[in-house]
């Protein structure tokens, strides 16, 4: 949401209109003030993200342990018959093809979830920066024309004060009350 910055406030007999102004530095404060809280949405998200990435290694270590305790406990083939040795030699090299495979896809799972978070903070970072320095810039501009408004007001009164004074000296015009 942004703002057209005004040419020039409207004029009134001792300078700028103050309530044109005012209304003018509230709408830019409003703005900031806008753009501040999108930039903290984007920090908080990323922070998110990153707490859910540790989360899920935490939770990739727990099953990696998990799996390794069950896999160390296996049935002796030495204390049953050919045949149930033979099925359980099947079910050792079949359960550890699995294993691998969950290993593998839990590795690629942690991957794609540290490069989504990675992109994310980075996005954040990206977005913070850029509105943080389109805020800094408005301010400034804010600034810049409180500055001149308030040189063209001490003109105006100066103006006006000199103004003033010729009038009262001058005889051809009735004295001021």
């Amino acid at each position: 949401m942004t703002f057209p910055l005004p040419e020039s406030f409207a004029l009134t007999f001792r300078g700028y209109d103050r309530e044109q102004v005012d209304a003018r530095i509230d709408e830019l404060l409003t703005e900031i003030r806008l753009l501040t809280a999108d930039r903290d949405a984007a920090v908080a998200e990323a922070e998110n993200l990153a707490r859910r990435l540790e989360q899920a290694r935490s939770d990739t270590a727990a099953l990696r342990a998990r799996t390794d305790r069950l896999c160390r406990t296996p049935a002796d083939p030495a204390a049953v018959g050919d045949r149930v040795r033979h099925l359980l030699q099947l079910a050792h090299a079949e359960a550890d093809g699995v294993v691998a495979e969950a290993r593998e896809r839990a590795a690629a799972i942690v991957r794609e979830a540290e490069e989504t978070a990675a992109r994310k903070v980075e996005d954040a970072r990206v977005l913070a920066a850029r509105e943080t320095e389109y805020a800094r810039r408005r301010a400034e501009r804010l600034a810049a024309i409180e500055r001149r408004t308030a040189d063209r007001l001490r003109q105006a009164d100066a103006f006006l004060a000199e103004a003033a004074g010729l009038l009262d000296g001058d005889p051809r015009l009735p004295a001021a009350a």
